[in-house]
C-alpha cells in the first residue's frame, strides 16, 4: 500500500510520498469543472490540456507511478541546527539595520533599510560566537526517488543521472573521488565530494574570509569544512530510481527486508485503518522533527533590534526600549511553550473527493479539544455557507493575549523613538506629525478600546460558534431597484459565545462608549464638523436584548448588532439571525469534542443560481448598457453553476483520539 516505505529503514525519520498520480490526474480530467474551464479556454483559441499534453505524457513514465523523499537517522539534528541557524541569522539582520539606521541618524540621513557597511564589517566578526552551531551542521541524510512505468524508461533516467554525476567529478577533479556502494540490497554509483578539497579551496583563497572573520575563526571555518565530506549517488530498485545526498553512504535509509522497515515501526500503525482504501499520498515525521520545527517569529528579531540600539546613541537612551523588547521575548517563548509534539503522519485518500487524515505531530495548545460542545448544532442548517465551533484553551488564550500586548507596546515605544528623531526628511516630518497626532488625540482612547475589548473576553466563555448562511434579506440600498430588494437573499455573519459574567459586558461597553465618544469629539475638533456619538437602539425579546445604530436601509435582517442575554452573547450582521441562533443554542449541545469548520458548497451553489435567475429577469435596472452583455454570457455562468454542483463540502475537524491528536481535511466531491 505505500510502495517504497516497505524498503525505507525503521530509523527513517521523515517521509513524503505520492502514489498513483495518473489516476489523480484521471480523476481531476474526469470534473464537469475541468471541462467547463477547458471550454472556457477554448473560446479564447487555447486547451490548457493540449498545451501540457506532450511534457505530462514524458513526465507521466515517472510521476504517475509514485515519488518519494526520505531522510534518514540524524537529519531531525540537522532540522533543529538550521532552525537554530535561521534564528541567529534573523538576529544578526535586525541588529545589523538598527544600528546601520542609527550611523544614518547620526549622519542626518533617515534610511531605516539602509547598510552600514562598517557596521557588518564589525558585526562580521562576531559570528565566530555561532561557529559551534556552524561545526554542527552537515548534510543530512536524504533519497529521493521516483518510480519509471517500465524498465526502459528508468534505464534511459538513470542513464541521464549517472552522465550528471560523472561532470561534477570531472569539473572538480581530484576533489571528488568515484563511489560505488551496496545499502539495503540497492548498489549506488556516484561520487563523494572531499571537505579537505574545498576546505583547501577556501583556504587559498581566505582574504574574503578574514575580512569578515577574525583570523582564529577563519580557521575553525575551514577546518570545520574539511571534515565535511558530501556524497552524491544513484541506484535502482525495482522500477525506482533513487538519488541519495548525505555526508557519507552509511545513513542510506534503506534495508533488504519489510520487517526491518519503516513498515514495521509502530510509529506508523494508523495506516492499517485504511486497507483496501485508495491511498494517494503518506507523511510521516519523527517526533524530534516535530520539535525541531516548534519556533518562534519574533524573538530573536527583537533581540537584534535591542543589540543593534545598544551599540548607537543615536537614538539616545534606550533602556526603558530594550526592557521592552526582552518582554516580548519572553512572552514569546511562554506562548511557544505551549506546542506539544509527537510522532506523526497522514494519509490521503481518495474518498469522495480527496481526504487527508492527520495523525499526531504538534499542538500548538490554541484549542481544548476535549470539551464538550454546546453549540454544536448551530450550524448543517439549510442555506448555512460557513460553520466553524470551537472551545479555546484559556492559558493559550492568555498568554496569546499578553504576546499582543506586549507586540504592542514595543511597536508604540519603537514609533516613539522615531518620532523623536532630530533629522530634516520629508518622509520623518510627515510621520512625526502623524504620531504626534495620535499621541495626542486618540492613544488614551485606543488603550481604552483596548482595555474593553479585554473585559469583554473576560466576561464569555471560551466556547465560540461562528456561522454564516446565506438566507438574508436584501437591504434596501439606494438605486437597487425593488423587485431585487424583494426577492433578493443576503449574507448573514455571526459569531455566539456563552455568557459567564454580564456585568463585565455591560462594564466593557461603558468603557467602549467612552472611548469612541472621545475620539469622535477629537475628529469633530479637527474637522470643524460636529459628529455627535450616536445613541444606540434596544429591543427585547425572549430575555435578549439587541442593540444597534440606526441607518436609512438597514432592516431587523441587515442590522450591525449585539444581541446579549443572562446566557448568549451574540455579534451579528442580522438581528434575526442573532435571535435564531440565541434560541437555538439553548437546545444545541451534544457530545462533540475538537475543532470544526464546515464550507457548504451547495449554500453558495444555490445562492449564486438563485440570484442569477433573479438578474436574468430584474437585473436591467441595476446594470444598465452591461445587461445584454450579462444576457450573452448567461448559458457559460449557468454551465458552470451546473459543473460547480459536482463539489459538495469541505471539512476541516481537530480533535483527541484516545490520547492522539486527530486532524481530518475532506473536500468532498460527488
Amino acid at each position: 500500500m505505500l510502495g517504497i516505505v516497505g524498503r525505507l529503514s525503521k530509523d527513517t525519520e521523515s517521509v513524503l510520498g505520492i502514489y498513483d498520480g495518473k489516476e489523480i490526474v484521471k480523476r481531476l480530467r474526469s470534473l464537469k469543472t475541468w471541462g467547463f474551464i477547458r471550454e472556457t479556454a477554448a473560446a479564447e483559441g487555447e486547451d490548457p490540456e493540449a498545451e501540457i499534453a506532450e511534457g505530462m505524457e514524458e513526465a507521466g513514465k515517472f510521476i504517475g507511478q509514485e515519488m518519494f523523499i526520505a531522510t534518514g537517522k540524524g537529519s531531525a539534528p540537522q532540522l533543529a541546527n538550521l532552525m537554530n541557524l535561521s534564528r541567529r541569522t534573523n538576529y544578526y539582520q535586525f541588529r545589523m539595520l538598527t544600528q546601520s539606521f542609527g550611523e544614518g541618524i547620526k549622519n542626518g540621513e533617515f534610511n531605516p533599510g539602509a547598510t552600514n557597511p562598517d557596521v557588518l564589517s564589525a558585526m562580521a566578526k562576531d559570528i565566530g560566537k555561532e561557529l559551534d552551531l556552524i561545526d554542527r551542521l552537515s548534510i543530512p541524510p536524504v533519497l529521493t526517488g521516483i518510480k519509471a512505468v517500465d524498465k526502459e524508461s528508468l534505464e534511459m533516467a538513470q542513464q541521464q543521472l549517472v552522465s550528471g554525476l560523472d561532470m561534477v567529478a570531472a569539473n572538480l577533479g581530484e576533489g571528488a573521488k568515484p563511489l560505488e556502494f551496496t545499502k539495503g540490497g540497492v548498489a549506488f554509483k556516484g561520487v563523494k565530494i572531499l571537505g579537505s578539497f574545498l576546505g583547501a579551496q577556501l583556504e587559498q583563497n581566505r582574504e574574503s574570509l578574514d575580512q569578515m572573520l577574525a583570523p582564529a575563526d577563519a580557521d575553525k571555518v575551514i577546518a570545520s569544512i574539511k571534515k565535511k565530506d558530501i556524497v552524491i549517488a544513484q541506484g535502482a530498485l525495482d522500477n525506482y530510481l533513487m538519488l541519495y545526498l548525505g555526508d557519507n553512504e552509511e545513513n542510506v535509509p534503506l534495508v533488504e527486508k519489510v520487517e526491518d522497515s519503516l513498515a514495521a515501526n509502530d510509529a506508523i500503525s494508523y495506516v492499517d485503518g485504511f486497507k483496501g482504501k485508495k491511498v494517494v499520498g503518506f507523511v510521516y515525521a519523527d517526533k524530534e522533527v516535530g520539535k525541531a520545527t516548534i519556533s518562534g517569529s519574533l524573538k530573536d528579531m527583537a533581540l537584534g533590534i535591542r543589540d543593534g540600539l545598544g551599540a548607537t546613541t543615536a537614538f539616545g537612551d534606550t533602556r526603558d526600549l530594550a526592557q521592552l523588547l526582552d518582554v516580548l521575548g519572553e512572552k514569546e517563548d511562554a506562548l511557544v511553550g505551549l506546542c506539544k509534539a509527537e510522532a506523526g503522519g497522514m494519509v490521503a485518500v481518495l474518498d469522495q473527493g480527496v481526504k487527508f487524515e492527520f495523525f499526531g505531530g504538534v499542538d500548538r495548545g490554541a484549542f481544548d479539544l476535549t470539551a464538550k460542545h454546546k453549540l454544536s448544532k448551530l450550524g448543517g442548517g439549510e442555506g448555512t455557507l460557513l460553520f466553524g465551533n470551537w472551545i479555546n484553551s484559556p492559558e493559550y488564550t492568555k498568554r496569546a493575549n499578553e504576546y499582543g500586548e506586549a507586540l504592542i507596546e514595543t511597536a508604540y515605544s519603537m514609533a516613539e523613538k522615531i518620532a523623536g528623531l532630530k533629522v530634516d526628511d520629508s518622509d520623518l516630518q510627515q510621520f512625526q506629525q502623524g504620531f504626534g497626532l495620535f499621541n495626542e488625540k486618540f492613544r488614551t482612547d485606543t488603550i481604552g478600546m483596548w482595555d474593553s475589548l479585554q473585559t469583554m473576553q473576560s466576561g464569555l466563555g471560551t466556547e465560540h460558534a461562528f456561522v454564516i448562511d446565506l438566507k438574508g434579506s436584501m437591504p434596501a440600498i439606494p438605486q437597487i431597484p425593488q423587485e431585487l430588494v424583494d426577492a433578493g437573499k443576503f449574507i448573514r455573519i455571526s459569531s455566539i459565545s456563552p455568557v459567564t459574567d454580564r456585568a463585565k459586558l455591560k462594564d466593557s461597553w461603558k468603557k467602549l462608549d467612552g472611548s469612541l465618544r472621545n475620539v469622535l469629539k477629537s475628529v469633530s475638533e479637527m474637522s470643524g464638523t460636529e459628529i455627535p456619538m450616536q445613541k444606540p437602539m434596544s429591543s427585547e425579546r425572549n430575555g435578549l436584548t439587541t442593540w444597534s445604530f440606526s441607518f436609512p436601509f438597514f432592516n431587523d435582517d441587515f442590522l450591525p448588532s449585539v444581541t446579549v442575554g443572562d446566557k448568549w452573547f451574540v455579534l451579528s450582521t442580522s438581528k434575526v439571525h442573532a435571535l435564531d441562533l440565541a434560541a437555538a443554542a439553548d437546545s444545541a449541545g451534544d457530545d462533540r469534542t475538537g475543532a470544526w469548520f464546515e464550507l457548504d458548497f451547495d449554500a453558495l451553489r444555490s445562492f449564486t443560481t438563485d440570484w442569477v435567475a433573479l438578474l436574468e429577469k430584474n437585473g436591467e435596472g441595476v446594470m444598465g448598457p452591461n445587461f445584454e452583455e450579462f444576457k450573452a454570457e448567461l448559458p457559460r455562468i449557468k454551465k458552470g453553476l451546473e459543473a460547480f454542483g459536482e463539489f459538495d463540502s469541505m471539512g476541516i475537524n481537530q480533535r483527541i483520539e484516545g490520547s492522539t491528536l486527530r486532524t481530518t481535511v475532506h473536500f468532498k466531491v460527488r
